[in-house]
């Protein structure tokens, strides 16, 4: 616990050094100023919405963005040499990513309720943000694994949307429909994601909100055995073994 509590403490420094931070808050006051500007009432039905991207597609980009900055400066050949588990080391930028998430959340949360006046399930959104951080976190590093540099990752993510992010927004704004969508979007783990962020704002029913709950759990105990077993070959591979 010790070690893990350091190695998050390194992570979130490095996200500090690296501009992470920097660019984590700046998406933060774009959403605030989304939601300053636009003509709507009650925000309470669009929240969720900005709030997917966020946790989603920045989770992946974030926590990518973070093991290609230590591979240029060799961190990852040093950790593979040092009394450091693996678990403890993707726990600990998987944190890092989570932390960067909340820290979001937790600013349109302040401003949606003290200046727009929106009524959410703070609890629920809070856990929704948590669990999908973390499952698109190992998405992430997966990704990393497959990336030589931060334009391969970007481009891989840019297709990751095109097949995965971009058919749930269509479908949630009523672009796509049917019941064979509907079907094929229950493997989608954003189209699940999504599901589980408008639960906050009960615009799902009970049983969607357990479907996406139960596949994003199974999906990031999975993800994270992947993550663990993948890592000892990346390690490998940037120490030229």
């Amino acid at each position: 616990m010790n070690r893990l509590l350091i190695l998050y403490s390194g992570e979130i420094t490095r996200m500090k050094k690296y501009g992470i931070t920097i660019a984590s808050l700046g998406v933060a006051l774009l959403w605030i100023i989304i939601l300053h500007f636009i003509e709507i009432t009650d925000i309470s039905a669009i929240f969720p919405l900005l709030i997917f991207t966020d946790t989603t597609l920045m989770s992946i980009i974030l926590i990518g963005a973070s093991m290609l900055f230590e591979k240029q400066e060799n961190i990852v050949k040093s950790i593979s040499v040092l009394p450091i588990e693996k678990g403890e080391y993707i726990l600990a930028k998987t944190l890092g990513t989570m932390t960067s998430s909340i820290t979001t959340l937790l600013l349109l949360l302040l401003y949606g309720i003290l200046v727009k006046g929106m009524e959410i399930n703070i609890l629920g959104i809070f856990g929704a943000v948590l669990l999908c951080s973390f499952v698109f976190a190992q998405l992430g590093v997966i990704l990393t694994y497959n990336s030589k540099d931060f334009t391969t990752l970007l481009m891989g993510m840019f297709k990751f949307s095109i097949i995965f992010a971009i058919p749930t927004i269509l479908e949630y704004i009523k672009v796509f429909s049917g019941d064979l969508i509907r079907y094929i979007q229950y493997i989608n783990p954003t189209k699940n994601a999504l599901v589980l962020l408008l639960s906050s704002t009960g615009q799902v029913e009970r049983i969607d909100f357990w479907i996406a709950f139960t596949y994003l759990v199974v999906l990031g105990v999975l993800l994270y055995f992947a993550v663990r077993k993948g890592f000892e070959n990346f390690a490998m591979k940037e120490s030229g073994g």
